[in-house]
């Protein structure tokens, strides 16, 4: 049997960052998103945010592609982000570009690797 790939999902455990200001700026971390998805070509259709209190933010882009999402955990110097997109690329070279880009913004350990799963259709 076939099977049709429908795209990629990279999950990422950001642990251990050090740029504790952009980890409850829900501004920078916006920025942080929309540069992703112009660097990438990626069409925004919806933005939906919170703020959490006393800290933690998180954001979800409904892409035409599919989705990002990242929800910051301040007081654990930890973030979540998770990004599928149905766009095809031959490798997996454009989400360990983003990853590298996210680990420098957050300024975390550039020797975590982010989980890249390949979605199919059976």
């Amino acid at each position: 049997m076939n099977q049709t790939t429908s795209g990629k999902h990279m999950i990422c455990d950001i642990k251990n960052i050090t740029n504790h200001k952009l980890l409850n700026d829900p501004k920078q971390i916006s920025h942080l998103l929309d540069q992703i998805c112009q660097t990438y070509n990626y069409t925004i259709l919806q933005k939906s945010q919170h703020i959490f209190e006393p800290q933690g933010f998180t954001a979800i882009y409904l892409l035409s592609e599919s989705h990002i999402s990242i929800h910051t955990f301040p007081e654990k110097n930890y973030a979540a982000i998770d990004i599928y997109t149905c766009r095809q690329y031959p490798d997996n070279q454009v989400y360990l570009e983003i990853y590298d880009y996210i680990i420098q913004q957050f300024k975390a350990d550039p020797k975590q690797q982010p989980t890249i799963i390949d979605r199919v259709f059976t």
